[in-house]
């Protein structure tokens, strides 16, 4: 099954708009995850926005790198995701179709924005990236390290387009077979199981991705390895509670507005869009 414009576009201006929303989350995250600090994240966070304001302080660290960089994953792998499903397992959503779709979607899509989001971890986390992190991206291209860290960052992708989008579309599955009417308060709940699960799968590649792309560590083993020597096993789950905080609002915004805008275009406006001569000169 080809990919439908109306999924395309739809997750395209998800992504865009998730990240203007939840950006400061992301900031506060990868702070605390490389932060030399015994205080609590709520502390943290109220400490940096007291010492630089909250636009400065978390709001506008990576935000023009970090919107290009989820504009590119989640136009790929929540717009492809049904057209892969669908061409995997063409009668029935199967878990395995599931898991898949999300895991060749994420993979693709992780790569091509590899550098804005090596970008963005820099800006967030040494105020010398940049504001908006595009002083950061012309370092690493310069450097020729905008894709240090890309074999990780690519595993880190896959594992949440896999655990995202198999848990949401089983959950929303489950929920169809008991009666539930389809809607935003099942979206929502849909998002948090999705958020849960992704957030637990993620955690350990986040905190080690974070501290390689932001140290001088010849590999990610490496990094691991010195990780666990200094902290302890504990250190691969520090920061559980920030990177849920990012990935519950951002799961639940990414569905909601995914679902209504491909309601919007897929079922009223696709259809005139696809009839268009401007379209029909591209097949």
């Amino acid at each position: 099954m080809a990919p439908q414009p109306g999924d395309i576009i739809a997750s395209l201006f998800t992504g865009a708009a998730v990240i203007l929303l939840t950006n400061p989350l992301d900031t506060v995250k990868n702070r605390y995850q490389v932060a030399k600090t015994r205080s609590g994240v709520l502390a943290f966070g109220a400490a940096e926005i007291k010492r630089l304001g909250l636009l400065r302080a978390l709001w506008f660290p990576g935000l023009a790198t970090n919107c290009c960089a989820c504009t590119m994953t989640v136009g790929v792998r929540i717009g492809l995701y049904p057209s892969l499903r669908d061409a995997i397992a063409p009668d029935a959503k199967t878990p395995g179709a599931m898991a898949a779709s999300g895991l060749l979607g994420g993979a693709l899509g992780y790569t091509l924005a590899a550098p804005f989001f090596h970008a963005t971890r820099l800006a967030q986390v040494s105020e010398d990236g940049g504001l908006f992190g595009l002083r950061a991206l012309r370092r690493i291209v310069r450097e020729g390290i905008a894709y240090r860290g890309a074999g990780l960052l690519i595993a880190r992708g896959a594992t949440i387009s896999t655990t995202q989008l198999t848990t949401y579309d089983s959950t929303k599955g489950f929920c169809r077979d008991r009666g539930l009417e389809e809607g935003p308060a099942m979206h929502i709940l849909c998002s948090v199981a999705a958020s849960l699960a992704v957030t637990t799968a993620m955690v350990p590649l986040d905190v080690t991705l974070t501290h390689y792309q932001t140290s001088a560590s010849p590999s990610p083993l490496a990094c691991a390895r010195d990780m666990y020597q200094q902290h302890g096993p504990r250190i691969f789950v520090r920061g559980w509670l920030p990177l849920w905080a990012r990935f519950l609002p951002s799961s639940v915004l990414t569905f909601l507005i995914y679902e209504q805008a491909r309601k919007v275009l897929v079922g009223r406006h696709m259809e005139s869009w696809e009839k268009s001569k401007w379209v029909k000169s591209f097949r």
